[in-house]
């Protein structure tokens, strides 16, 4: 298989896990508004455990450090704590170098190794594809 058949392929695969995660109709995948942030809170929540260790994917705002490990602690609640903004996606909060701190979650990195690598993929994936 080529490396574009194998893209297109993951591709698909993402399309179709998106699909069962936020609903759709035939190969349609929900854009990111603030209902399916609301469906995709509800299923994280449903299937991480926290805390669990990653680290910053980038800096943001006053938030440098990209080595150092991070425990996510919780998901905020798009509906009582927060109104989500499609552009920022979903926001958790971690706890890094004795700081909480809360952070958009695409800017969170899992290891490849970690039992959730797949949805953080498919979750930056559907955040910067489907706007």
């Amino acid at each position: 298989m080529s490396k574009k058949d194998e893209q297109m392929q993951e591709l698909d695969d993402a399309g179709h896990r998106l699909r069962s995660i936020l609903g759709g109709k035939g190969d349609h995948v929900p854009i990111v508004r603030v209902e399916s942030l609301r469906r995709f809170h509800k299923y994280l929540v449903a299937h991480l455990s926290f805390p669990f260790e990653g680290k910053l994917l980038s800096p943001i705002g006053p938030h440098r450090d990209t080595e150092s490990p991070l425990s996510v602690i919780r998901l905020l609640d798009p509906v009582r704590e927060y109104a989500p903004e499609e552009m920022h996606g979903l926001i958790c909060k971690v706890f890094q170098k004795g700081e909480k701190i809360e952070l958009p979650l695409d800017r969170i990195d899992v290891e490849e190794s970690s039992p959730y690598y797949q949805l953080f993929e498919d979750y930056n994936c559907w955040l910067s594809n489907c706007q």
